[in-house]
């Protein structure tokens, strides 16, 4: 079964965490402190599709399409229960970029706590995985 984590596909992983963690900041700026919610649901439906075409919204969607291919191409290459985990590594990038560039208030010492938590059981898994059963 194919499923070996090599430098190649760790690095496709990576690379396509990282776009995923950048579209969802890039998304965020182009919403800005815009309230999506409308009075009705056609209401709504209509803001959220205006919404997607402002530039920084458009790129970020774009980014996760790019992702998308990405991770397509890990998982044909790498377990399912060996990528999975990695997706972990967003939560980092982030919580650092949500902190850094869009200037919220992160709470580093719990913040910390939390991804070193969220990193200890992903390390579980993955000292785990070469225990066969």
């Amino acid at each position: 079964m194919q499923g070996n984590l090599t430098a190649g596909s760790f690095g496709l992983m990576c690379l396509s965490v990282t776009l995923m963690a950048i579209a969802q900041v890039l998304q965020k700026l182009g919403l800005g402190s815009v309230n999506l919610i409308a009075d009705s649901m056609p209401g709504t439906l209509i803001n959220i599709i205006c919404a997607m075409f402002r530039p920084k919204v458009l790129v970020g969607l774009f980014l996760y399409v790019i992702s998308a291919f990405l991770w397509i191409l890990v998982l044909s290459k790498v377990r399912l229960s060996v990528a999975y985990p990695m997706l972990s590594i967003s939560y980092f990038l982030v919580v650092i970029l949500a902190g850094t560039v869009l200037k919220e208030r992160v709470n580093w010492k719990l913040a910390g706590l939390g991804l070193f938590f969220i990193s200890a059981g992903v390390s579980f898994i993955g000292f785990g995985l070469g225990q066969g059963h």
